[in-house]
């Protein structure tokens, strides 16, 4: 299974920092997979080692440093990726409705785990492009909303 891959010539070469970390990684990630990979049965399936590697880079992400929230940010981020986001994604109302709502769900207590990794995406992406207008948006929105309680409770 194992196909060794020819050094693109056209790729650029990392940054020393960053060359130094992902040989670090790897060498810890091996290890990791090896104690992973003994707790497989005989006849594991695609899906038990693909969970079994996913383990694995989870448990390495750990020893270097990140916690399980930082993790789970980090999947959630790659996996929406992938999903049908725009390329250059833009902090919008409607992200923020979809994240209210997995937020309230997960206050409920109803979340999957797809949704789970759904809202821990979004959150990191959130924490990354903080958009002034809909901040100030929601601000107006609260101050107006407090406004009128107030109003209507000296009525």
């Amino acid at each position: 299974m194992a196909v060794k891959k020819p050094p693109d010539p056209n790729a650029g070469t990392l940054h020393e920092g960053a060359n130094d970390w992902f040989r670090q990684f790897l060498k810890h990630l091996e290890i990791s997979m090896a104690e992973t990979g003994q707790g497989l049965p005989s006849d594991a399936d695609s899906a038990g080692c693909s969970l079994a590697a996913i383990r694995a880079v989870k448990h390495t992400l750990l020893d270097s440093g990140l916690d399980r929230e930082q993790i789970l940010g980090l999947f959630g981020r790659v996996a929406l990726e992938d999903a049908d986001v725009p390329k250059k994604l833009e902090w919008t109302a409607e992200l923020n409705k979809r994240r209210f709502e997995l937020i309230d769900g997960d206050i409920q207590g109803t979340l999957s785990r797809e949704e789970q990794l759904e809202l821990a995406g979004l959150t990191h992406l959130m924490r990354q492009w903080p958009t002034p207008d809909l901040c100030t948006t929601l601000s107006e929105r609260i101050g107006v909303q407090v406004t009128r309680s107030v109003q209507q409770g000296a009525a």
